[in-house]
């Protein structure tokens, strides 16, 4: 700083050495010269005002008066009012360089302001980040309570039932149709808990999309083939909707079936009186949009911020981890899921897949086209 500062001073006073040494080296009759020196005289004191504020461009003043008065004195002595003139003009370079000091004072001091406010600013930014990254920790052990919770609690129903049947199977003298009832309920719940652990493992661990171009005509068509006798069943139909046009986009094709299976079969089971659920799609600049659409009961509005939570789920026999792994898939993607309810009655879950794999989906115009 030091050697910045002594390195500042001697340009100012070697410009005014200059400066100086031109005056009184060039003749009187170029007066020309002499007019554009005497001009010359300010830029060390705007130097000196720009570097070292008013104090820097008065001492810059003086010193270039100091300078110069000798010179006016001995060359302009036969010229009064030229000496009147100089003399103003000198009282110029202390009016110029005080005000030009004061300007670039006030100048410093709003960039040590800016920059002070940068400086709390960054440390706030860092504490933040350090308390969001503390939230985040403390978040994701609270996910995994709840999980741990949810999963536990999951288990103990079969775990219950399969316990109490086997108590029942131990009695002596039991009949064949107890026999064979209660090994079934046995059975049922032993099925019920590896589809439970399934879905866990494929909720805790899921694998990596293995994208190829995809059809999506042909995939809902395999879709609707595969839930139509479980719809029937129920006094549903699934209905395909015309989406000519669509391009074949990279996606895993299992991993986007298994997404509008569930879909699909939730939609199923919440239109316990029958009614239509539609497939559809459409495409925008950057993402294709898929449409799962119901008539059934609905989502209670206060529910739906927690249909993709694992093991939320309001029906009795459900695990609560299908919509997680629908959330789950669909992100993995690069999409997003959204849920609206319709204006009569049902609900519609849309995904919004990218085109680009290494893209987001973004609102385009695929929404408008669906809605």
């Amino acid at each position: 700083m030091r050697r910045k500062t002594t390195w500042r001073v001697g340009i100012v006073m070697g410009t005014i050495l200059i400066v100086s040494v031109l005056h009184y080296s060039t003749p009187m009759s170029h007066d020309w010269l002499h007019a554009l020196f005497e001009r010359a005289y300010y830029v060390p004191v705007l130097l000196a005002a720009m570097w070292f504020g008013w104090r820097g461009g008065v001492l810059a003043a003086a010193f270039s008066s100091a300078a110069y008065t000798p010179f006016i004195l001995t060359e302009w002595r036969s010229s009064p009012a030229q000496q009147a003139a100089l003399f103003v003009e000198l009282g110029m370079f202390f009016l110029i360089g005080g005000l030009a000091g004061l300007l670039f004072d006030q100048e410093k001091k709003h960039r040590a302001n800016v920059e002070e406010t940068a400086r709390r600013l960054s440390e706030v930014y860092a504490q933040l980040q350090a308390s969001f990254e503390q939230l985040r920790r403390a978040d994701r052990l609270s996910a995994l309570g709840e999980l741990s919770a949810g999963l536990a609690h999951e288990i103990r129903n079969p775990l219950g039932s399969i316990e109490g049947s086997v108590q029942i199977l131990r009695r002596p003298n039991l009949s064949e149709e107890t026999k064979q009832e209660f090994g079934k309920l046995a059975e049922e719940e032993i099925n019920r808990l590896k589809e439970l652990l399934t879905n866990f493992l494929q909720f805790a661990r899921p694998q990596a999309p293995r994208r190829r171009p995809t059809d999506f005509g042909q995939l809902f068509e395999s879709v609707r083939t595969l839930t139509e006798k479980t719809a029937k069943m129920s006094g549903c139909h699934v209905k395909i909707e015309p989406s000519d046009g669509l391009p074949s986009i990279p996606v895993d094709p299992d991993q986007i079936k298994q997404v509008l299976l569930d879909l699909v079969l939730n939609a199923v089971q919440a239109m316990p009186e029958g009614g239509e659920v539609v497939l559809r799609a459409s495409t925008g600049d950057d993402a294709i949009g898929i449409e799962v659409r119901d008539e059934g009961i609905g989502i209670e509005p206060g529910n739906l911020e927690k249909i993709f939570d694992p093991f939320f789920t309001t029906r009795a026999s459900g695990t609560g981890l299908g919509l997680s792994i629908v959330y789950q898939i669909v992100r993995q993607h690069g999409g997003r899921v959204e849920v609206r309810r319709n204006p009569v009655r049902g609900m519609t879950f849309t995904l919004l897949l990218p085109l680009d794999p290494d893209g987001k989906a973004g609102e385009s115009q695929v929404l408008s086209a669906l809605h």
